[in-house]
């Protein structure tokens, strides 16, 4: 082998090896997830999202996962993932090879040790880690000279949009990078047209395949009025309760000390002789917008939430924290960034205590079957009467939609999960949402329902959660399971006994 390729060939061992790690059976159960899954399936069997099952996130990551089962299922999500954070990492070695950098190999693997770190990603299959890859995969187009690039600038924001609309916002500093005078020779007008023409690749598709399916109204609805109107009003914070979050999650993440070092770098060499100052000012501004949901509303853990968790709304920077430090290094006219003694020690800052992480994560890994929800008494009851479709309804626990996917079942109406019904004071003010959840139990004569809203503090609405109860207590009996202490599980009411 070429004594050059060394360096692409060992961070791309790398990139897969830290993907090796997050293999289908030690992949982090997360809500999120168990819900793409599920719609996925739904698409298998000739649903429509947003029609025939709620969810507020753009449809891509339902496609995506729809693939993943005809690629082989959780195998085939890994196989995506892991090609998709290949070619960033490739991609990301080329640019940092053509601009001559010490060490062309350090930033990508950066870029990996940040978007595997266990403490933040959640595992695979999160819309920001994708998006987050495309963000980086986009730079890297951006800096490209192909002929074609312009277009697949449009065609990557277009991916990204359509699967988390919020992250299209950290591509608005290199947007405007690609339209600076001196960057390009072909007519600005030239280049918006054929942004325009790789962004409505992905658009029209998916309005043409909304509009035949009648579902237009319900895809704009609930993938974009419905975040507007309520998943940015969760938490109502002041700036310096936003900083105190973002600092803490950084610090608890293992992301604190290259985001210092990236941030420190950035403004010094702002002082300092540079190449290219507007992306370097540019990049800046993407490390602020790529963590802007934070700013935009925020999560925390709210109470009753059964510990939800959202520190992947940082994973972002995993792409444009590399970005920055690029920014610095590939165009910085100063002998004391160019030394690559001094790369070095910088290099070691930033991902010593990255790599320690991902060494004990690895040392440690968790199969899936250890994680609570599928241990849980419930779920095991289930596995001795198994459910098919619409004869299983969980209420009141994300997680347990992965029973769902264990079975390979749909559930017997449109809202999967109701967590909103924590968050929000006002949500489903006239009932009608709960009243059309109880008419699918009823119409699908649905056999069993895990109940985990038995809490009056499971709703804010006092009154739905009695109408919740007087409706289980009418039509459904508990049942005694098996090594919990609480029963959870609702059998109809006129069934057989079950042993």
């Amino acid at each position: 082998m070429i004594k050059k390729n060394y360096g692409l060939l060992f961070i791309l061992l790398a990139s897969l090896l830290l993907s090796m790690m997050y293999i289908p059976r030690f992949n982090t159960l997360t809500a999120d997830k168990e819900i793409y899954r599920y719609i996925g399936r739904v698409l298998l069997r000739g649903g429509v999202p947003y029609r025939d099952v709620f969810d507020h996130k753009p449809p891509l990551i339902f496609f995506l996962n729809y693939t993943a089962l005809l690629l082989g299922g959780d195998w085939g999500q890994w196989l995506i993932d892991t090609g998709l954070a290949l070619l960033a990492t490739a991609l990301f070695f080329r640019l940092c090879k053509q601009r001559q950098l010490p060490y062309p190999w350090l930033l990508p693997l950066l870029f990996n040790l940040m978007i595997r770190d266990p403490l933040m990603c959640l595992g695979m299959g999160m819309t920001r880690e994708y998006t987050t890859m495309l963000l980086l995969i986009f730079f890297c187009t951006l800096m490209g000279r192909h002929r074609y690039r312009h277009y697949f600038l449009g065609l990557i924001s277009g991916l990204i949009f359509f699967m988390q609309q919020d992250q299209v916002l950290a591509l608005l500093p290199f947007f405007l990078y690609a339209f600076l005078p001196g960057e390009d020779r072909s007519p600005a007008f030239q280049r918006f047209f054929r942004m325009a023409a790789g962004f409505l690749s992905v658009a029209l598709p998916l309005t043409l395949y909304f509009t035949r399916a009648h579902a237009l109204h319900d895809f704009w609805n609930d993938a974009f009025v419905f975040n507007f109107r309520w998943y940015t009003t969760t938490l109502k914070e002041s700036g310096w309760d936003h900083w105190r979050k973002i600092k803490s999650t950084l610090d608890k993440g293992n992301y604190e000390l290259p985001s210092m070092i990236a941030l420190v770098l950035g403004l010094s060499a702002l002082l300092f002789r540079h190449g290219n100052k507007k992306l370097l000012l540019l990049s800046l501004a993407a490390v602020l917008l790529s963590i802007i949901t934070e700013f935009m509303g925020g999560r925390d853990l709210v109470p009753n939430t059964l510990g939800m968790t959202f520190t992947h709304y940082f994973l972002p920077l995993s792409a444009s924290l590399p970005i920055l430090l690029f920014s610095v290094f590939a165009f910085t006219e100063e002998p004391v960034f160019q030394d690559p003694k001094i790369v070095g020690v910088y290099g070691v800052l930033l991902c010593a205590s990255l790599l320690y992480t991902a060494a004990q994560h690895g040392a440690n890994l968790t199969p899936v079957e250890a994680d609570p929800t599928v241990r849980s008494p419930e779920l095991n009851y289930l596995r001795q009467h198994r459910p098919k479709d619409y004869e299983m309804f969980e209420f009141g626990n994300n997680d347990f939609i992965y029973a769902y996917n264990e079975f390979g079942i749909i559930g017997p109406g449109k809202w999967v999960y109701q967590h909103f019904w924590v968050l929000y004071a006002d949500w489903d003010k006239d009932h009608a949402m709960l009243r059309s959840i109880e008419e699918d139990l009823l119409r699908h004569r649905t056999k069993y329902i895990v109940d985990f809203a038995f809490d009056p503090g499971s709703f804010r609405d006092k009154t739905a959660f009695t109408l919740w109860q007087s409706f289980l207590r009418q039509y459904y009996e508990p049942v005694a399971v098996a090594g919990a202490s609480h029963s959870q599980m609702w059998q109809r009411k006129g069934l057989p006994e079950q042993h």
